[in-house]
């Protein structure tokens, strides 16, 4: 099993994070699980983190059977359209974004 995971370090405003937690849950999530080969989507939220943790705000892991599944779906044209999802609601998120894969054994 592989497992990309989409790291969002950073920040949402207060007035702000109803709606972006509501984009990336239902219209996002929805939206990547439409990826060829895709096995599942999650989305998390932190709640609380130790101190000194970086300020990771939400992350999506992407499971998939193997890395090519993976790179296929990276590059499908639904990932376009994805992309394209994610940049409605990126404008309220101050922080980077970058991606871990890592694999489940078995």
């Amino acid at each position: 099993m592989i497992i990309r995971s989409a790291i969002l370090e950073g920040d949402v405003a207060p007035a702000d994070r109803a709606r972006f937690d509501a984009h990336m849950g239902e219209t996002v999530v929805a939206a990547i699980a439409t990826y060829p080969r895709i096995r599942a989507v999650e989305l998390r939220r932190t709640v609380e983190r130790d101190e000194g943790a970086p300020a990771i705000y939400m992350q999506f892991d992407l499971l998939f059977d193997s890395l090519e599944d993976m790179h296929f779906a990276l590059a499908s044209e639904t990932r376009q359209a994805v992309r394209a999802e994610i940049a409605k609601a990126m404008g309220m998120f101050k922080g980077r974004v970058y991606h871990v894969v890592s694999s489940r054994p078995g």
